[in-house]
């Protein structure tokens, strides 16, 4: 028997027999640990994880799997040796939907969607995703992502485009990712498979003089707090649930032990919205009268300027900034300060320990109740109900 890389026995139930459960899934997704072993603690199960396995499963004798099957074929390998056994397999993850296992994983066009909504609140109206490979995964978060949008966005995958190249080979990626980020149109939101990939996509432009957010708004998913927050330009990125994606492959694992029947389609499990950092934190602004209106509004939050004071100060009249504002945004400059108001209201909450009532205050908001009105009516909550709501 292969070498295993660690034991945890999470205590035994009263009346509740111990079950010894095989992990092989990735190390790489700390969220789905802590879910199947909330999940073992209450159970009274045994884990044992061995994800990099070399050898068979032969002398393995216990009661159940969780996998994560990825592109290579040795968890395959071991899944199926534990099925052939009788041995119940859970996969908890989406990478491999062509092999018919049990399965709970990310509803990665939800993913794809959410990633959508989120540019688009920030009136994004061009988009592209970016991406280093392509499988099922990859084409259900842009499917999700594309049907968000009115004008289908670029598709830069690497793995499609470039087949001749390895996908590792930095230098030629760096060259093919700078052509592309060269032609495009700011403002342009792109998402990306994932962080890392959002990660590429910020040293290429910054490399090039872009801006982020103001040229181009970077998104990643996964939220990789470590990779997210060291760049830069801190990345925004879709929340998978992967605490809950181990918490409910281990509950329906527990089910087929017991001699339950396996669902027939997979479970899908919803993300958690989007960690907002600074790379999205923008409104996509093609007009130069519209960035300099918002600027001023960024500048003087606390005590803006009526719509004629801005105007004046642009060296426009009312109605000319009225139509520029509404030519880019749809919407009229006093709502552009609002969202503006709110952005930053959302920064606060997230980033700092200021009460409700100091952000009000802060903000230009004649008073904590009016802000509050004003935040429920925007994000569909009060502003401390929305801060709790982080922690989940």
């Amino acid at each position: 028997m292969p070498h295993l890389r660690f034991s945890l026995t999470c205590g035994t139930i009263s009346g509740m027999k111990t079950r010894s459960v095989l992990l092989l899934v990735s190390p790489s997704s700390p969220g789905r640990f802590a879910g199947v072993a909330r999940f073992a603690r209450s159970h009274g199960w045994h884990l044992t994880s061995a994800d990099r396995l070399t050898h068979t499963l032969d002398g393995w004798t216990g009661d159940g799997a969780l996998v994560t099957l990825r592109s290579d074929d040795a968890a395959l390998r071991h899944a199926r040796s534990l099925v052939r056994r009788g041995i119940p397999v859970v996969d908890l993850s989406a990478t491999r939907p062509d092999i018919r296992l049990p399965r709970v994983a990310g509803d990665n066009i939800e993913i794809g969607r959410v990633a959508a909504e989120h540019l688009r609140a920030r009136c994004f109206t061009r988009a592209a995703w970016f991406s280093t490979g392509w499988g099922s995964q990859h084409a259900e978060r842009f499917r999700g992502f594309a049907e968000r949008f009115s004008t289908a966005p670029e598709r830069w995958a690497w793995a499609l485009e470039d087949r001749k190249t390895r996908s590792d080979d930095w230098r030629a990626l760096s060259r093919w990712l700078e052509k592309k980020l060269r032609a495009a149109k700011p403002p342009l939101g792109i998402f990306c498979f994932d962080d890392e990939d959002a990660s590429r996509v910020e040293t290429t432009a910054l490399g090039l003089g872009l801006s982020i957010p103001g040229d181009i708004a970077v998104l990643g998913a996964g939220n990789d707090i470590p990779l997210c927050e060291s760049q830069w330009v801190p990345i925004s990125s879709v929340r998978h649930n992967l605490e809950r994606n181990g918490y409910v492959g281990a509950a329906l694992l527990d089910r087929l032990m017991n001699g339950g029947r396996p669902p027939p389609d997979p479970i899908f499990i919803k993300p958690q919205g989007v960690a907002e950092r600074e790379s999205t934190d923008t409104l996509a602004i093609s007009s130069p009268l519209v960035r300099r209106a918002r600027d001023a509004y960024r500048e003087e939050m606390a005590n803006p300027p009526s719509t004629a004071q801005l105007a004046e100060r642009l060296g426009v009249s009312r109605a000319t900034l009225d139509r520029a504002v509404a030519a880019d945004l749809g919407i009229s400059p006093a709502k552009l300060l609002m969202r503006l108001r709110i952005d930053e209201a959302r920064r606060l909450l997230r980033n700092t320990k200021m009460s409700v009532s100091e952000i009000a205050y802060a903000l230009g908001f004649c008073n904590p109740a009016y802000f509050t009105n004003a935040f429920r009516r925007a994000e569909g909550s009060a502003p401390r109900v929305w801060r709790k709501s982080l922690g989940s």
